[in-house]
C-alpha cells in the first residue's frame, strides 16, 4: 500500500464531536426532517442591536481593512484590559494581550507555542472536544485525568499532583464547564493554585462561560489566587457565549508577555487580524449595556431547571445541577447494553444515534468529551424546544426498558 501523502498526526485525530453532530442535525433539518436539535454551544439568542448597530457604524466609517496591530485594535485591547480589572482582579498591559478569531484559537496558539513533540498537557475530563486534539496536533500528549459525577466532575488537587510529570507543561482549566456546567469553587482552585505553582507549570483557563453563572456560583479566576501565578497563565475569554456572538469569530487571552509575543508571532503567520467589523462589534459589547447579559442568564436559570427536572424524572437517568454554561451531562450509562430495533446499544455514542434516529432529537456523545456513558444537551433552546424534546427522549428511552 502506497504511504499516504498525509501527516499522521491529522489522521489520529477526530473531527469534533459538536461541530460533526451540529452539521448532522443542520443536514437532517434541510432535508426537512423534524428535529430537535440540542447540540449547539451557541445562544438562541440574537446579538443585541446595541452591538449589531456597532458593526454597522463600523462599516460605515471603512473599518474594513487590516487592522494594526494585527493583535487587536488598540480601543479593544484596552477594554479587554478594564474588563480584567474590573471583573476578574488581573491587572495586564495591552501589549499582554491577544485578539484572536474565536477563544478556540487562542487555546490552540497557546499549545502551538507550548508543545513540542512528547511533551505532555493535563486534561481533566468530561473536556471540551478540541482540547485533547490540538495538543495531539502538536505531536503532544494529552494525559486525560478522569473526575466523577459524585465530585461533580472537578479535578482535585491529588490528582493533579499525581498527572505532573518532567514532560507536564501546561493543565488546561475550564471553568465553567463545557459539557458539565461545573464550576470550580475557590478552594478548589486555591488547591490546584499551590500544586501548579510548586511544579512551575503553565496553566490556560478557558474562562469563556464566565458571565452565566447560576445560584451562588463564583468566578475566580486562578491567575488572580497566587502571587506570580499570573505570569504562568493564559487567561482565555471572548464574546461568543455571554454577548450571543458565536458567529462573529472573536475570542481574546491575558497572559505573560513572553507568551502572547510568541502567540502574536504565530498569528501573523495564520489569520493576520481578526475580522475588523467584528472587533468594534466586540468594543461595544464590552464597553456598552450589558443589561442583556442578564436577561439572557436569567432565561437560561429557567431551561437549566426545566431539562435538569425532566431528566431526573426519567428511569435510569442521573443528571447533576450544573452551576454554569448552558448545558447537561446526565449518566444514560444503564441504557447500555440494550436492545432496539436499531440494533444493540453498546455506547453512548449508539444511543446517541438511536436518539436521532427514534426520538430524531439531536445531542453529543459524552465520548467525544472523554467521558463515556453520559450525553450532553444543550439548553440554549427555547423552553418550547427542550419540552418537545424531552417528551421524545423518554417515550424513546421507555421503549429500551
Amino acid at each position: 500500500m502506497p504511504k499516504s501523502p498525509f501527516t499522521q498526526r491529522v489522521l489520529n485525530i477526530q473531527a469534533s464531536a459538536t461541530v460533526s453532530a451540529f452539521a448532522r442535525a443542520g443536514e437532517l433539518r434541510r432535508q426537512g426532517v423534524d428535529l430537535i436539535s440540542l447540540v449547539a454551544g451557541e445562544p438562541d439568542f440574537e446579538t443585541p442591536e446595541h452591538i449589531r448597530d456597532a458593526a454597522i457604524r463600523a462599516i460605515k466609517a471603512g473599518h474594513t481593512r487590516y487592522t494594526n496591530p494585527a493583535s487587536g485594535i488598540p480601543e479593544l485591547k484596552d477594554a479587554i484590559c478594564d474588563k480584567f480589572e474590573r471583573d476578574n482582579n488581573l491587572h495586564y498591559d495591552p501589549s499582554q494581550i491577544i485578539v484572536t478569531c474565536g477563544a478556540k484559537q487562542t487555546i490552540f496558539d497557546a499549545i502551538i507555542v507550548l508543545i513540542e513533540e512528547g511533551d505532555e498537557a493535563i486534561i481533566p475530563a468530561p473536556y471540551w472536544t478540541s482540547y485533547a486534539d490540538q495538543v495531539r496536533l502538536m505531536g503532544g500528549n494529552p494525559i486525560i485525568v478522569p473526575t466523577t459525577q459524585d465530585s461533580d466532575f472537578c479535578m482535585t488537587a491529588r490528582q493533579l499532583q499525581d498527572a505532573i510529570t518532567p514532560r507536564t507543561k501546561f493543565v488546561l482549566l475550564n471553568s465553567p464547564c463545557n459539557p458539565t456546567g461545573t464550576v470550580y469553587a475557590r478552594e478548589n482552585l486555591n488547591a490546584l493554585a499551590d500544586v501548579i505553582a510548586g511544579a512551575n507549570i503553565y496553566v490556560i483557563a478557558d474562562e469563556i462561560y464566565e458571565k452565566l453563572l447560576y445560584e451562588d456560583a463564583e468566578h475566580v479566576s486562578i491567575a488572580a489566587l497566587l502571587p506570580g501565578l499570573a505570569d504562568r497563565t493564559l487567561t482565555v475569554n471572548g464574546v461568543s457565549k455571554s454577548y450571543a456572538m458565536t458567529g462573529w469569530r472573536v475570542g481574546y487571552g491575558a497572559g505573560p508577555q513572553n507568551l502572547i509575543d510568541l502567540m502574536i508571532k504565530v498569528q501573523t503567520q495564520e489569520t493576520t487580524n481578526t475580522c475588523s467589523i467584528s472587533q468594534y462589534a466586540a468594543l461595544e459589547a464590552l464597553t456598552g449595556p450589558q443589561d442583556c447579559v442578564e436577561s439572557m442568564r436569567r432565561a437560561y436559570v429557567k431551561r437549566r431547571n426545566q431539562i435538569v427536572s425532566r431528566l431526573n424524572r426519567m428511569p435510569g437517568v442521573s443528571c447533576n445541577m450544573p452551576l454554569g454554561a448552558f448545558y447537561v451531562f446526565p449518566d444514560i450509562s444503564e441504557y447500555i447494553g440494550r436492545s432496539s430495533s436499531c440494533g444493540r446499544i453498546d455506547s453512548d455514542v449508539a444511543l446517541c444515534n438511536f436518539l436521532l434516529e427514534k426520538a430524531r432529537v439531536a445531542c453529543v456523545p459524552g465520548t467525544g468529551f472523554g467521558a463515556p456513558g453520559y450525553l450532553r444537551f444543550s439548553y440554549a433552546a427555547s423552553p418550547e424546544h427542550i419540552a418537545r424534546g424531552m417528551d421524545r427522549i423518554e417515550a424513546a428511552l421507555t421503549a429500551l426498558l
